[in-house]
């Protein structure tokens, strides 16, 4: 292994990585008579690179040195892509490499075990392009001749094959985490304790505010603006305060008669929770696992 660094333009440092060896006095080229590179993958971690070449071989890199720590070798085939695993569970121990070949065959390495776990034939012909889902459960993989297999990494069945790009290889698969939408903030709405007439109302919608409606005159008769959606809500007893708990990990108390806030921190979750005791002395939050007791202080 040869590997050397120069200056760049901008003050980069570009370093020329050899994968294969070299005969003693030859210097790396562009085009030389060694089995060409055909993919390069990172570990979640960026610690090591993987690199798979036309001679059928798999190898790992350690970045910080340069250095090849593990190689895979299979006769006769080239290795054509190379996917390595997301990070599962921040275990070392679940990183594999799911590799490509000329045959159209899918091995799953173990990085740890310096194992192969699995070897699988999803497709007839050579496979160009595979990527693992996010999840690291699922690997799909696609060939020259455009099918996209679809096979559980664990026990390499293919349990879909997808044929809609027949006749056209399969440059690239993209995968992306499912996501759901975004969690809206609760819907909250509470009497007041002081003017049975009256009902809050805290929730999603297009302005950040606490609604306060008179179901007397059955109308909107204020409108308290807020810095975030509120998560919690409670009214004292005894006076005329508002607590509200903000997913920011802050707690905001309202004084009603007079208009003011006053905005505490203390929690480092988002505080799904706010209760005055009945005798509206303390005021109890939740965040989590957590608990703050808070004095309220008389007016």
């Amino acid at each position: 292994m040869l590997w050397f660094g120069q200056p760049g333009p901008g003050g980069w440092n570009r370093k020329c990585l050899c994968p294969f060896p070299l005969p003693s006095g030859q210097h790396p080229q562009l085009s030389c008579g060694f089995p060409q590179v055909n993919e390069v993958v990172f570990s979640p971690g960026e610690s090591h690179c993987a690199t798979c070449g036309e001679d059928g071989s798999v190898r790992v890199w350690a970045l910080a040195s340069m250095e090849l720590v593990i190689q895979f070798q299979v006769l006769n085939q080239s290795c054509l892509c190379l996917a390595w695993s997301p990070r599962c569970c921040g275990r070392p121990e679940q990183q594999r490499l799911a590799a490509g070949y000329g045959d159209g065959s899918l091995r799953i390495f173990s990085v740890s075990r310096t194992a192969m776990e699995l070897k699988m034939h999803p497709h007839p012909v050579a496979l160009t392009t595979v990527t693992f889902s996010t999840d690291g459960q699922t690997v799909l993989s696609g060939d020259k001749d455009g099918l996209v297999a679809v096979s559980h990494s664990r026990t390499g069945m293919t349990f879909r094959v997808l044929s809609d790009h027949r006749g056209a290889p399969i440059s690239t698969i993209c995968v992306t985490r499912k996501e759901t939408q975004g969690h809206l903030p609760p819907s909250l709405a509470a009497f007041c304790p002081w003017d049975g007439a009256l009902l809050m109302y805290v929730g999603p919608g297009v302005d950040k505010e606490v609604i306060i409606y008179d179901l007397s005159q059955k109308q909107v008769v204020e409108k308290i603006p807020l810095p975030f959606f509120a998560m919690s809500l409670s009214l004292s007893p005894g006076t005329r305060l508002l607590a509200l708990g903000f997913a920011e990990c802050m707690l905001r108390l309202v004084d009603c008669a007079t208009g003011t806030a006053q905005d505490f921190a203390g929690h480092n979750n988002a505080v799904h929770l706010c209760r005055f005791t009945p005798s509206a002395r303390l005021l109890f939050t939740a965040a989590c696992n957590e608990i703050l007791v808070w004095e309220v202080s008389g007016r």
